[in-house]
């Protein structure tokens, strides 16, 4: 799942790879809950653009219909950043878990696929 927002800054449209239910589900904050959703959002985008970063590290672009790997990896990441702001030791399981899923996604991107040559 992704959506586009506007950003008010330039006008340029920045792709988001989850929603603020999706984090606050990690983060087992309830969904009604609006105090912290100024913070989530730029927090959504600033993992959004981490992912851009560290996937073009590795030479890989997210694709126009965002893979469940990316979504989740992202979630993960925005969780990390919310949650190092209150609790630095705290947040590392997000991080760490962000990383694996980020990892496997890399993996399976840049495996030969079967059939290829």
């Amino acid at each position: 799942m992704y959506y586009l927002r506007l950003n008010l800054a330039g006008g340029l449209a920045l792709l988001e790879y989850c929603t603020l239910n999706e984090v606050k589900s990690v983060l087992q904050l309830e969904i009604e809950e609006t105090t912290h959703d100024t913070e989530l959002s730029s927090c959504v985008a600033s993992a959004s653009a981490l992912l851009d970063a560290l996937l073009k590290v590795e030479g890989l672009t997210v694709p126009s219909v965002v893979p469940q790997l990316i979504v989740d990896a992202s979630k993960f990441l925005v969780a990390w950043d919310f949650r190092r702001r209150r609790d630095p030791v705290g947040a590392v399981a997000f991080m760490e878990e962000a990383n694996k899923i980020l990892g496997a996604y890399i993996q399976g991107e840049k495996e030969t696929y079967v059939g290829s040559v």
